[in-house]
């Protein structure tokens, strides 16, 4: 699986969500190894959160089907950014990343490098080798409300904001 985009969540889990991002304290990086300017709000102690929030979380964690090493917010302004990566190969087997919320969002887009998909050839020359190996970067389209679905080994990333805000839920998988 490279990766896939489903709805997880309702709008008014979103919504609920927003209201729980809100409700903690925010905890502002230059650098959180991969991620650039943002503030990432670690979801810690799940038991003494409304339970409201709590089914949200376990909504998530029952899609994943895995034991959870972990859930935290982040949200991206203008200058924010994730740098290409794959998760923690050593720990995460699957990562679920929720698009929460944008404001006036200008970039920002969940970034992938996919295997090139092979198309039959046509009329004209080709100059150089074949595409087998070769990957090649994709925008992942994604909703308020969706979620994007992949496994640690997905180079991925998010593209400089420009301007606004872009919240999303990241749930970690253990393998």
């Amino acid at each position: 699986m490279n990766y896939k985009v489903d709805q997880v969540i309702t709008n008014e889990d979103r919504h609920n969500l927003i209201d729980l991002y809100n409700s903690i304290d925010p905890n502002i990086a230059h650098q959180d190894y991969n991620l650039y300017n943002i503030d990432k709000r670690i979801l810690t102690n799940l038991s003494k959160i409304d339970k409201k929030y709590l089914n949200i979380i376990k909504k998530i964690e029952a899609y994943a089907q895995k034991e959870t090493y972990s859930h935290y917010f982040v949200m991206y302004h203008e200058g924010s950014y994730t740098k290409m990566h794959t998760d923690n190969d050593d720990d995460i087997g699957l990562t679920i990343v929720t698009l929460v919320d944008t404001v006036d969002l200008v970039g920002g887009e969940t970034l992938a490098l996919v295997p090139a998909e092979l198309k039959e050839k046509k009329e004209g020359y080709q100059k150089g080798d074949d595409h087998k190996g070769r990957v090649v970067p994709r925008v992942i389209r994604m909703d308020v409300g969706d979620s994007v679905i992949y496994d640690r080994s997905l180079l991925h990333g998010v593209a400089q904001l420009e301007k606004g805000k872009r919240l999303v839920l990241v749930s970690w998988f253990k393998k």
